[in-house]
C-alpha cells in the first residue's frame, strides 16, 4: 500500500511510520526524527511508595534503637550493684522494647499499604492498557514522507469515515497520535495509577 503525502502530493517517498523506524529501513532516519516517531510507551505498573505513617514508625524505630544502643555504653555499676539477674536483664533489654514495638507497627502498616496500592494498580492497569492499544493502533496507521519530513494519516487509515490529515511536523507527531486516538475513538482517558 502507498499513501500520497498531503504536502508534496507524491507517494514515492511515503512510508508507514513503523517501517520507517525498522532497523533495515533505507535510507535510515536520523536520530532526531527517530526520537519524534517512536511508538507510544506501554503502560508500566506504578511504583509502590511508603506511606507517611510507615516512614514515621521506621524513623522512630531507628532513633529509639540508637538511643538504646547508646544507653548500653553508660556507667551502670551504681544501678546494677546487687540486683537480681531478672532486673539486670530487664534493665539492659528494656530500652529495646519500644523500638521493637514501633518496628512491628511499621511492618504491619507497610504490608497494609502495599496491599492497597497493589489493588489500586490492578484496577487501573486494564484501562491504561486499552488506552495504550488505541494510541499504538493510531501510531501504526501514520505515514512519513521522507522528502518533506512530515507525518500524516491517509484517508480512512484510522476509520473509513475519517478524512486524511494535513501534514504534521515531526515535533508535533506524538501529540497528534494522542489527539487523533481520543477524537477518532472517543474514549475517555482512564484513571492514572498512583505513583
Amino acid at each position: 500500500m502507498s499513501a500520497t503525502c498531503p504536502q508534496c502530493s507524491a507517494p514515492d517517498q511515503s512510508v508507514a511510520v513503523p517501517h520507517a523506524l525498522a532497523p533495515t529501513a533505507q535510507p535510515p532516519l536520523d536520530e532526531a526524527a527517530r526520537a519524534q516517531l517512536v511508538p507510544p510507551p506501554a503502560p508500566q505498573p506504578g511504583r509502590l511508595r511508603l506511606n507517611g505513617g510507615t516512614i514515621t514508625f521506621y524513623a522512630l524505630t531507628g532513633v529509639l534503637t540508637l538511643l538504646a544502643v547508646l544507653s548500653l555504653f553508660g556507667n551502670h555499676d551504681a544501678d546494677l550493684d546487687g540486683a537480681e539477674p531478672a532486673y539486670v536483664a530487664g534493665y539492659l533489654i528494656g530500652p529495646f522494647l519500644f523500638p521493637l514495638l514501633f518496628l512491628l507497627i511499621a511492618v504491619v502498616l507497610h504490608a497494609v499499604s502495599r496491599k492497597g496500592q497493589h489493588r489500586r494498580l490492578a484496577e487501573t492497569l486494564p484501562a491504561q492498557q486499552a488506552l495504550w492499544q488505541r494510541h499504538h493502533f493510531v501510531w501504526q496507521s501514520a505515514w512519513l514522507c521522507r522528502r518533506c519530513r512530515v507525518a500524516f494519516f491517509p484517508a480512512a487509515a484510522l476509520r473509513p469515515d475519517v478524512a486524511a490529515s494535513p501534514p504534521i511536523p515531526l515535533d508535533q507527531f506524538p501529540l497528534w497520535v494522542v489527539t487523533a486516538s481520543d477524537r477518532t475513538y472517543g474514549f475517555p482517558t482512564p484513571p492514572v495509577a498512583p505513583n
